[in-house]
């Protein structure tokens, strides 16, 4: 039985955030929901029905290059109009058509086309969703709000993925697409019932945001060092996503392989880390320098990276090290997602933050280009060894420069 007191004090700190926010993050909680699973079992459903790891890589750098052109088109749409009912409304559908080809997909090409679908919806859904965030969070803390949103989505990804899996083992293979179009009709029904609130009230704090922020009219000059940063960093969530489970199932150069049973279990232990670890960390993050949650991300994957590359080497105690680098990742993770929305929108020019998300997305999207040359390397050598030791030097050179480089500051 729920405690009223603790449920009153539930209510009490979901009523801080603006009404618009919690619309917000209620569609953030179900499009996640319904990507958790995609997103997470995709690799490991079509390696089950025989396609290569190069050829799910493929499907991956595919969809990647259909975001991008997506993002493009979206980001100037937000520079110009701030309608995101509109792209909402476009990558729902998207997005179910994209679900409904994977249903029914066993073939390589039919596979890279519905992963095409969903490269082009997440392209238009991720701009559009980020740039709300600040232009309706008033007047709490941009930082601390998407804090709000990523726990929202870590609790739903943890929630998709765990349903997926188990109705995916249970009932059918392919059940994560059917829940993914489930999640999209909720989130087309948050949208109708609430289109005027959201549009009306997003329009009239956007003009306010854009008048206080008038005098930036230009990138902010550490953008060059920021930017590869993200995109190194988003790589490294791309491989946690597509290549981690592989490599489970795959095994090391010592490290037994272990069964699809096991690499779900590991995935949703991750998840459970996620969906804990997001909010006090998000929130611990919002009251550092803007910059110490990508330094501190920068450092965990790059650990966690090392440790993948050891446990390579190691018979039974490589799982356990396993676990313990997905402890690294999670943090990781939990550092990066809030901090760098926040980051970019403040480096972005005040007539540019629109194309400043989708270039933000554009980041998420260039770690799945990755995907070939990682599927094609744990195709070719028979574990991915190779390529946590580069994710590991490369983060860890990163995190030399952003230290060094100490005067860097984003207002």
């Amino acid at each position: 039985m729920i405690n009223p007191d603790k449920l009153k004090k539930i209510e009490a700190w979901w009523g801080q955030f603006p009404s618009q926010l919690q619309l917000v993050t209620k569609i953030r909680f179900f499009a996640s929901f319904g990507a958790g699973g995609v997103i997470y079992l995709t690799s490991l459903i079509f390696n089950n029905i025989g396609l290569s790891a190069t050829e799910i890589g493929m499907g991956f750098s595919i969809s990647a290059v259909f975001g991008t052109l997506t993002r493009i088109i979206a980001g100037n749409y937000l520079n110009k109009k701030v309608n995101i009912k509109f792209l909402l409304r476009l990558s729902s559908l998207l997005g179910i058509i994209a679900s409904f080809i994977l249903i029914f997909s066993y073939e390589k090409i039919n596979y890279i086309i519905g992963q095409s679908f969903i490269g082009a919806a997440a392209g238009i859904y991720w701009p559009s969703v980020e740039f709300a965030v600040p232009n309706i969070c008033q007047p709490i803390n941009s930082r601390k709000a998407y804090a709000l949103v990523r726990t929202s989505e870590a609790t739903g990804v943890f929630l998709g993925v765990i349903t997926g899996s188990l109705l995916s083992l249970f009932l059918y293979i392919k059940f994560v697409y059917i829940i993914d179009l489930l999640c999209i009709l909720k989130i087309i029904t948050l949208i109708e019932n609430n289109k005027n609130n959201l549009e009306i009230k997003l329009n009239s704090v956007n003009k306010l945001s854009l008048s206080k922020n008038s005098s930036q009219r230009k990138w902010n000059r550490n953008s060059y060092l920021i930017i590869p940063a993200i995109v190194l960093i988003t790589t490294c969530l791309a491989l946690i996503q597509v290549t981690l489970p592989l490599d489970f199932v795959e095994g090391g150069i010592y490290r037994e392989p272990v069964g699809d049973n096991i690499t779900g279990y590991l995935i949703s232990y991750q998840l459970i880390l996620l969906l804990i670890l997001q909010w006090p960390i998000g929130n611990w993050i919002s009251r550092k320098g803007r910059l110490f949650g990508l330094k501190f991300s920068l450092f965990g994957f790059g650990f966690s990276s090392l440790l993948l590359f050891s446990s390579s080497y190691l018979r039974l105690s490589g799982i356990f090290i396993m676990i313990i680098a997905i402890m690294f990742c999670s943090i990781a993770i939990s550092s990066f997602l809030p901090s760098s929305t926040d980051i970019v929108f403040q480096i972005a020019p005040f007539n540019k933050k629109g194309s400043a998300f989708a270039i933000l997305s554009q980041c998420f999207a260039m770690g799945y280009f990755v995907q070939i040359i990682a599927g094609g390397l744990l195709d070719y050598f028979g574990n991915a060894s190779n390529i946590w030791v580069g994710i590991s030097i490369s983060c860890f050179l990163m995190l030399a420069i952003l230290i060094k480089k100490e005067i860097i500051e984003v207002a």
